[in-house]
């Protein structure tokens, strides 16, 4: 109240922001005084205002003092209460700031004397009063704050400190506005305008400290992030286990980030999330937060539809009612801030930490978890990519083996069986044209063996050691066969979730077989003859050329020259594949060899039923030899297959089908016949004996030459005469 008497008995020349002035005021006064007694009333104001100079100076001077060094916000606090103190009275000093990144007004409330600890409190601008002197850049006072309508809420929060007048002045450097400085009285005060000056030039003072400070803790902080990020990278980059990997980046993290348990979650193929990763310091909550999770219902839905990082609390049940989530709060968390892990523009699932405690997450949290969890992204997904891929090897290797095994079977590869005039010529055809790389056309009727005429090519070829695709192009939609032979790229129609390599590709330096390429769509032809003629190509919906090194091998059964004539065969790919033409002739001008195959596939069959079949009667021998076999040498392994599961004896019984109506039965073959059978099985015993020298069994013996038990061979032997000759 003196402060207000002063003023208006001597105007502005007593304001305390001039201190220099003061002097010459109380000159003036002096040199106007009509008597001693006022010259002595002027001395004695000019006293009194000396003192309070010298305590606002002591004030200032303290200010300087206790703000210099200070450290934390505190301590900072701590030091202007201390000064303020000398000049005005107050109960309560805030440091309120304004953060950006929420536009919410940040209060550090220091509450002495009964309790010298900070307590935060955090409201929008626009519900808060400090936010009002950032906005306004004016002091406020607020005397009867219990009442306040203006910000209601801050009121009632107020209520907790009992505060009766607050007091708030601008807390602002140059053009930079940090925020106010508040100052609170628990007994009404009415505080003078030379009072709110001071706490002005105080609020003033303090600024420069404040903002000092804020970049002081702006830089220490961006130096721990930045060796938090370089010890997460370190981890990232050894070799430890998942969960040893896991616990060393959550630790990292709660050097700055305080949390009780960590988790990392992934999406599954079924549309579920999986516990990845997990880290606890609770024991209790490891058990609970293991397995599979139902994204629906959970917060983590939220952040995998949006990709955007989320806070929840334990008061949002209704709003996030999934079990999961339900069991988490009863077990004690507040509060969970999960962000996405976004590898290659989608989100794979979910870093989540969780805290049993109140403390509020603040949004420079919030973006030094997505940095991390920018990095454990690319981490993660690179660990998913080799694992699919050494599962891929691994597949491709079994198959491998199976497909080798299968074709060691059922295709017989290097072990052609037949020694006519004809399958000779088709045996030369292939030695000669197998060691270039020209295209080979391979022409016959279905079940001549296209395929292993193919695939002996390959072998003999210097690109064996290279792979043999088949594409079979009557097998294959005219709408996938493009994509199938030439790949596609990611999202190049419906259906394209992943890039796809074609088998153009994948036989680079090997062998492409195309079967039935006389079903070849004739919109797709073109690409094909360029791909054939140039070696070159695209994938689907890709704009970057591919070369290879590919041998092709054709095989049909049409007439390709009559489909060329009829326009439904384009010409130039006829003549770029008819290069080298390979005829297969059928089995029925090949009847020679009908004997020696009947032998192999009894022989094949029967060690894979295990059966004992050691003769086969001459008159079933003359009856396939009669059939004219229009399906070829796939009809006939047929037939002997069916046969050997009927035959439960030694003995090789064949059925008589339907398609053997009109060729002679076994009982029926005249003895013209019989008499040549014999004399050829004859002379096939004694060609493979003079072969091995006169050994019988063995690996290199007769009987393994002719496909026959030694046992059956030594009975044939036996029934043809020629026992005696060789032992």
């Amino acid at each position: 109240m003196e402060d207000r008497n002063l003023e208006s008995e001597f105007g502005s020349e007593l304001h305390f922001e001039d201190i220099a002035g003061g002097c010459e005021a109380v000159r003036r006064v002096m040199a106007n005084a009509d008597t001693v007694e006022t010259a002595d009333s002027a001395f004695q104001i000019s006293k009194e205002k000396g003192d309070r100079r010298d305590a606002l100076y002591e004030a200032v001077m303290a200010l300087s003092r206790s703000i210099d060094g200070r450290t934390d916000l505190r301590d900072l606090l701590s030091g202007v209460a201390e000064s303020l103190r000398l000049i005005v009275s107050f109960d309560h000093i805030a440091l309120i700031l304004h953060d950006h990144n929420g536009n919410a007004m940040q209060g550090h409330i220091l509450n002495e004397p009964c309790n010298p600890a900070i307590t935060s409190l955090r409201l929008p601008v626009e519900q808060d009063p400090a936010g009002w002197v950032w906005q306004n850049q004016r002091p406020l006072v607020v005397s009867h704050l219990p009442s306040e309508t203006r910000w209601p809420e801050f009121a009632r929060r107020a209520r907790d400190f009992a505060i009766s007048t607050l007091v708030l002045v601008p807390l602002t450097t140059g053009n930079n506005r940090l925020g106010a400085f508040g100052f609170g009285s628990v007994t009404p005060l009415d505080p003078t305008e030379a009072e709110i000056a001071l706490m002005e030039r105080f609020a003033s003072e303090s600024a420069v400290a404040v903002e000092s400070f804020l970049a002081k803790q702006a830089a220490v902080r961006e130096r721990d992030r930045l060796r938090v990020l370089f010890d997460i990278t370190a981890a990232l980059a050894s070799k430890l286990n998942r969960e040893e990997l896991f616990s060393a980046i959550s630790g990292q993290l709660s050097n700055l980030i305080r949390h009780d348990y960590a988790l990392l979650t992934l999406t599954n193929q079924y549309g579920g999330l999986d516990v990845n990763a997990l880290h606890c310091v609770c024991p209790h909550l490891t058990d609970a937060l293991k397995g599979p999770l139902d994204p629906v219902g959970t917060p983590s839905a939220q952040v995998l539809a949006t990709g955007k990082p989320l806070v929840a609390r334990d008061s949002d049940l209704e709003r996030y009612p999934s079990p999961s989530f339900r069991r988490c709060v009863a077990l004690g968390t507040k509060s969970m801030c999960l962000v996405p892990l976004v590898a290659r523009d989608r989100t794979i699932g979910t870093l989540d930490l969780g805290r049993m405690t109140n403390e509020p997450w603040t949004a420079d949290d919030i973006e030094f978890l997505l940095q991390v969890a920018t990095q454990i992204a690319m981490t993660v997904e690179n660990s998913l990519v080799f694992s699919q891929l050494a599962e891929m090897k691994d597949r491709l290797i079994t198959e491998k083996l199976y497909l080798e095994d299968e074709i060691r079977l059922d295709h017989n590869i290097g072990n052609m069986v037949g020694e006519g005039p004809a399958f000779q010529s088709v045996l030369k055809s292939i030695q000669t044209v197998a060691p270039t790389d020209a295209t080979v056309l391979i022409l016959g009727e279905t079940g001549t063996g296209k395929e292993l005429v193919a695939r002996a090519i390959h072998e003999l070829s210097s690109r064996s050691k290279g792979s043999f695709v088949k594409v079979n192009c009557a097998a294959i939609p005219a709408s996938l066969l493009e994509s199938e032979l030439f790949g596609h790229e990611k999202g190049s129609f419906t259906g394209a979730v992943a890039q796809k390599i074609g088998r153009f590709e994948l036989a680079h330096h090997g062998t492409l077989f195309l079967d039935e390429i006389g079903e070849m769509p004739l919109e797709l032809q073109p690409k094909l003859l360029r791909a054939i003629q140039d070696q070159e190509f695209e994938r689907v919906g890709g704009n970057r050329t591919i070369r290879t090194n590919v041998r092709f091998v054709a095989a049909t059964n049409r007439n390709l020259k009559a489909m060329v004539e009829e326009n439904t065969f384009r010409a130039d790919l006829y003549y770029r594949l008819h290069v080298f033409p390979l005829n297969i002739p059928p089995l029925r001008e090949r009847r020679e060899d009908i004997p020696l195959l009947t032998r192999y596939f009894v022989q094949k069959h029967a060690e894979r039923m295990r059966r004992n079949i050691e003769t086969i009667p001459t008159a079933v021998l003359a009856s396939l030899t009669n059939y004219d076999w229009p399906g070829n040498i796939r009809e006939l392994q047929n037939v002997i297959e069916r046969s050997v599961v009927l035959s439960t004896g030694p003995e090789l019984r064949v059925t008589m089908m339907p398609e053997f109506e009109g060729h002679p039965a076994p009982t029926e073959v005249n003895a013209r016949f019989s008499n040549s059978a014999e004399t050829a099985e004859r002379a096939r015993i004694l060609q493979a004996l003079k072969e091995s020298n006169g050994q019988v069994g063995g690996r290199n013996g007769a009987a393994a030459r002719l496909g026959l038990k030694r046992t059956t061979l030594q009975s044939r032997m036996r029934r043809c005469n020629i026992a005696r000759l060789y032992q």
